[in-house]
């Protein structure tokens, strides 16, 4: 047994010896295998490249030498093409330049423009300023409401001093009364008007907060009631005889009008209580139309009437030119009556005893002239009785 186990290790050893052995042989062989290898594909690397360098040269030079003529042939046809595409670009480029000096004369002329609507409407700013300044003193502000009144008179074709009187004055009770305008009417009547101008609260509630604006408002409105109140008190139609029992309140914007409404809705009933019409430039307008409307009814009234005068003193004297023509008829017919008989005797009685004497004293006339002016005669007096 011990002989059996010994066998089997000294097997194993001489086994594992030659393991050993024939690896390290084949260590040394791999080694020696690989240099040579190694040598080998590096020598035939290098001939590989060597003639694919050599092969690629050739080939590139016959390719860059084709290129060179395709690029040169290209070239000229690019040319060609692109030749008429440069003389566009370059009368674009001149037409571009010149659209740009001309952009520039305009901007410079606009920049202009723009600087006198400026100043212009700075100036605007400042003369409206001015204005409603202005129209915040009673007396200009009384003055520019007669004259907006006065230019919707003329506009609606009526004359001062024919058709309206100005600042027409009338002393009552060692008081004198001067409306604004007085309108002559059809029948010697007349309406009277007067203006009025409450600006100054009006502008004041346009530039403020929404509370300050309805109490600018408010008082607005308090001050036309006012002036209602103070034309009503004038009764300008118990001091002037032909006026009508009212008198029209002017107010030159119908905001002014429009705004005390919103505020007061019974302003109008509380005018019209007090005889008192409120008018804006536009009801004034409508209000004057009618009025020469009127006037033209009044004056094809008088035509009619003149029309009637005419035609009555026509027919009186158709009548007594008619008594005329029958005398004259009369008489004209006695007269052709005793023409008539005196061509019967001379025909009857004259003209036969002078054919008679022709005969018995043998004279050879030619009758024909006297019979032809016998028949003229009476043709032209039958024609005249006719």
């Amino acid at each position: 047994m011990f002989l059996f186990i010994v066998s089997i290790c000294v097997i194993l050893f001489f086994c594992i010896f030659i393991y050993l052995f024939i690896q390290s042989f084949f260590k040394k062989n791999k080694k020696t295998m690989m240099d040579n290898f190694k040598s080998l594909s590096y020598d035939i690397t290098s001939q590989s490249n060597r003639s694919f360098l050599d092969l690629a040269k050739a080939t590139f030079d016959k390719y860059q030498e084709k290129m060179t003529l395709d690029v040169e042939s290209k070239q000229k046809q690019l040319e060609l093409t692109l030749n008429p595409l440069k003389e566009t670009l370059e009368k674009l480029d001149g037409y571009t330049k010149q659209i740009e000096k001309q952009r520039s004369a305009s901007f410079a002329e606009l920049n202009k423009q723009i600087e006198s609507l400026i100043d212009s409407e700075n100036h605007l700013r400042k003369e409206t300023h001015n204005l409603a300044s202005s129209l915040k003193s009673p007396n200009i502000k009384g003055a520019w409401g007669q004259l907006h009144l006065k230019r919707i008179l003329e506009l609606t074709g009526l004359v001062n001093n024919c058709d309206f009187y100005e600042q027409k004055s009338q002393s009552f009770d060692d008081k004198v009364y001067r409306p604004d305008f007085v309108i002559n009417l059809p029948n010697d009547r007349q309406i009277i008007i007067d203006a009025k101008t409450p600006f100054d609260l009006f502008l004041e509630s346009q530039d403020a907060n929404e509370t300050i604006k309805q109490e600018k408002l408010k008082q607005h409105t308090q001050k036309l009631r006012l002036h209602i109140k103070d034309l009503a008190s004038k009764e300008y139609f118990s001091k002037f005889a032909k006026s009508l029992e009212y008198v029209i309140l002017f107010l030159p914007a119908e905001s002014l009008l429009s705004s005390a409404i919103q505020i007061d809705p019974t302003i109008l009933e509380m005018a019209a209580r007090k005889n008192v019409i409120l008018a804006t430039p536009t009801t004034l307008i409508a209000i004057l139309k009618a009025i020469a409307y009127s006037w033209k009814q009044e004056t094809i009234s008088k035509n009619a009437s003149e029309i009637a005068k005419l035609g009555s003193e026509l027919y009186d004297r158709l009548n007594i030119l008619t008594t005329h023509f029958s005398k004259v008829g009369k008489n004209l017919s006695a007269a052709v009556d005793g023409y008539n008989q005196a061509i019967s005797s001379f025909n009857s009685r004259v003209l036969v005893s002078a054919k008679k004497l022709k005969e018995m004293a043998g004279i050879k006339k030619d009758e024909t002239i006297l019979s032809e002016i016998n028949k003229t005669c009476t043709n032209a007096i039958e024609s005249n009785i006719k």
